[in-house]
């Protein structure tokens, strides 16, 4: 089922009638309208008692005759070229219309005409057949292929295809787009150009000739092999600098007009506390415990909840509705430590409106603490030794302090109460509520927030780690901030994201990849238009696109095999790392059979986002290991070969393909 939106105006064909030459009124002589003949040789007057006679005639057979003449004539003068405008035909010496010259008829307008003078005329005039009914079809240019493209390119293309834009990308012809049934984008990094060989099919040229001059390694399906493209494609990022190619895709650069609304619709009423709560969906989305009281849940959602609380261990519990004095709003954060099963609650500090220390301890974790994460959490063993206050004292206390109806703010404050196993309704979250410069997914840090608009200096303990009480403080004091400045305050007004984006026009979008949301049964309840979902492997992502061609349009996926068998990044614990020929086999088999799985008229993008990133990821590496001076000096002395290594880093590969329809297989 494709995606429901309105078709585009595709560009029309005006069939123009032979010009006249110099149809005027001659005023000064008196006489009457005077019309020339045509270059054709038949004059007006001819052409419009043609038109007179076929109005009234009955006989089929004359209808047919003087129709025929008509459309010979103008199909003589116009032809259409590729790009569907009306051009003279070579040779013709049509002459410029003057601008008192007045054109006769013309056979675009003609059935028209008839319909307008005798409505219950059987005259049956042929039709142009609909672009739509056309399949969709891609054709990438020379100048793509000996210049490269970039991931705006890639996205623009997004965006033309679902049609948010009449723009037409240069880089590619794209055929029908109104007929384009699903769009699969898959982000492969590690691809590289090593997994290619020639294409026997279609040996002539090379890849900067032809695009279908190369294709992968083992794949063997001849309908896959005859419908891809390769084209070179130049990674986000400067001469010395790599940037996010992903990051880049799901970004929209906005006009200036478009920047000036959003800023308008930020700005345009006094906000409170209440507003910067998060929503349901913002908290599934960056995984939160969800209260049963969060407003906005549906009573389908409720129930689920309920159910899903009941099955929960004794260990979770959740804020309670009371009456209390004082403060109804509160800052949270708390310091961890790792345990052989994960993280655990070392220590708790809670603020008030007014930034007063509520409530501060340490905690006894019930495990054994395998790394006490010093650097970050300020606690050790010393610090722990004499500490009885256990995980549910910390729970006893929080919800005697903190009422359901109180707002609680923190800094991805997910991790806080999933490790003191707290639910609650009304969160505001510092990370969310502002944004990283450089744009979503990305998330600020609470030591930039507050050294960029508080002017302090937080988390500068030079080996002491963290401190939960001085990070509460500046979360509430960020909130205060916030409202005093309103909702621009702190967020990108340069940028949009394309799912939302697209979402205006109907589209519904699936994204994959290792780090969104677990899918729950909450999240499955909700009919959201943008939906995240979180893959343990790319096997994963090409079962979970199978699954939902029906329900989505637009699926955009993030594999990681390719990445880890080339050493491009680090797997995490307890994933194992294939061979390299072992991930590009699996990888062609599964685009193979996503091909074979997708209806007819998707669009399929493979994009490896950067090249060979070793050298780079070395590169930054030692350079993180040093301060901020000593960096800027050693960036200097290496530019060369920082250069030479963002070079290698930013030859990416992309290929596209589109699946064939039944008509297509037929003409074969």
């Amino acid at each position: 089922m494709g995606f429901n939106m309105s078709k585009s105006k595709e560009a029309s064909v005006t069939e123009k009638s032979p010009m006249t030459d110099g149809c005027i009124n001659n005023d000064q002589s008196g006489g009457g309208d005077t019309c020339s003949k045509t270059q054709d040789g038949r004059d007006e007057t001819s052409f419009r008692s043609s038109v007179a006679r076929l109005s009234i005639c009955e006989d089929e057979k004359s209808k047919a005759k003087i129709l025929g003449r008509l459309q010979r004539k103008d199909s003589d003068d116009i032809i259409v070229n590729e790009k569907g405008l009306s051009d003279q035909k070579a040779g013709s010496k049509r002459r410029r219309r003057r601008s008192s010259a007045v054109a006769g008829p013309s056979l675009g307008n003609l059935k028209k005409t008839l319909e307008e003078q005798h409505s219950s005329s059987s005259l049956n005039v042929p039709k142009r057949k609909k672009k739509s009914s056309q399949p969709v079809s891609l054709s990438i240019s020379q100048k793509a292929l000996q210049k490269r493209i970039s991931i705006k390119d890639l996205r623009d293309l997004v965006l033309y295809i679902f049609q948010d834009s009449n723009n037409a990308p240069g880089w590619i012809q794209v055929g029908n787009r109104a007929s384009m049934n699903k769009m699969i984008v898959l982000f492969a990094p590690g691809l590289q150009a090593d997994d290619f060989e020639k294409n026997k099919k279609h040996a002539w040229g090379d890849q900067t000739e032809n695009p279908r001059a190369t294709s992968l390694i083992s794949l063997d399906d001849e309908e896959l092999l005859d419908q891809i493209q390769r084209v070179p494609i130049s990674a986000p990022g400067s001469k010395s600098t790599l940037y996010s190619a992903y990051n880049s895709f799901i970004n929209v650069g906005l006009s200036k007009k478009e920047k000036e609304e959003k800023r308008q619709a930020l700005n345009q009423k006094v906000i409170t506390l209440n507003d910067l709560i998060m929503r349901p969906d913002q908290l599934l989305e960056n995984e939160y415990p969800i209260h049963q009281e969060t407003p906005g849940l549906s009573e389908q959602e409720k129930q689920i909840l309920s159910k899903t609380h009941a099955e929960c261990e004794a260990t979770w519990k959740s804020t309670k509705n009371f009456q209390h004095n004082g403060s109804h709003t509160f800052a949270l954060d708390c310091e961890m430590c790792m345990s052989k099963d994960g993280l655990v609650l070392t220590r708790v500090s809670l603020v008030d409106f007014d930034c007063n220390l509520v409530y501060d301890s340490l905690v006894k974790p019930d495990v054994p603490i395998v790394d006490y994460l010093t650097r970050y959490s300020g606690i050790t063993e010393e610090k722990l030794e004499n500490v009885t206050v256990t995980l549910e004292d910390v729970q006893d206390k929080l919800i005697q302090l903190v009422s359901a109806e109180d707002i609680l703010i923190g800094h991805s404050l997910q991790s806080d109460l999933n490790v003191l196993k707290l639910r609650h309704p009304k969160i505001i979250d510092t990370a969310v509520i502002f944004e990283h410069k450089a744009g979503p997914p990305f998330r600020p840090a609470l030591k930039y927030l507050a050294s960029e608009y508080l002017s302090q200096t937080i988390q500068n303990s030079e080996g002491l780690g963290h401190d939960s009480f001085e990070d509460a403080r500046a979360c509430m004091e960020l909130t205060k901030l916030k409202i005093v400045n309103g909702l621009a305050f702190g967020v990108g007004v340069n940028t949009e994201n394309l799912f939302q984006r697209v979402a205006r026009n109907g589209v519904k979008s699936l994204c994959l990849n290792d780090y969104a949301p677990r899918y729950t049964e909450l999240i499955s309840s909700r009919n959201a238009s943008e939906v995240n979902l979180r893959c343990e492997n790319d096997g994963e992502i090409f079962d979970n696109i199978r699954g939902s061609l029906k329900e989505y349009d637009l699926f955009v996926g993030r594999l990681r095999e390719l990445e880890f068998a080339r050493e491009y990044a680090e797997p995490p614990k307890g994933v194992k790392k294939e061979d390299v020929t072992t991930a590009r086999e699996r990888f062609v088999q599964r685009l193979k059979e996503l091909y074979r799985a997708s209806p007819p008229s998707t669009v399929i993008v493979v994009c490896s986002g950067t090249g060979d990133t070793r050298d780079w990821a070395k590169i930054m590496k030692e350079l993180n290991t040093m301060n901020k001076d000593e960096k800027f000096e050693e960036r200097k002395k290496r530019e060369s070969e920082i250069q030479a290594a963002v070079y290698k880093a930013r030859d990416a590969i992309g290929l596209l393909m589109t699946k064939k329809t039944e008509q297509e297989h037929h003409q074969e």
